[in-house]
């Protein structure tokens, strides 16, 4: 048995809006867990919907990089 996927409608699911606020307000929390140096990005993606967490300055870089914060904002 075969199974045969709807490519475009698939992409335009990944990418509509109401996915996209739902990557948005997990990216959003993730990024108030992880502290104040830390900030939400969004980037939606021709195929997908997607945003990214990063530290939004040199505090939040070393944060990172001695407690590992995003990982553990993960974890809550």
């Amino acid at each position: 048995m075969a199974v045969r996927l709807n490519l475009p409608a698939l992409n335009a699911l990944m990418r509509s809006a109401p996915v996209q606020e739902i990557v948005d307000r997990e990216g959003e929390a993730i990024a108030a867990r992880a502290g104040e140096n830390f900030e939400y990005v969004r980037s939606p993606h021709r195929w997908v919907a997607r945003g990214f967490v990063q530290p939004k300055n040199a505090r939040g870089m070393r944060e990172q990089a001695k407690n590992a914060a995003l990982e553990r904002a993960l974890g809550r």
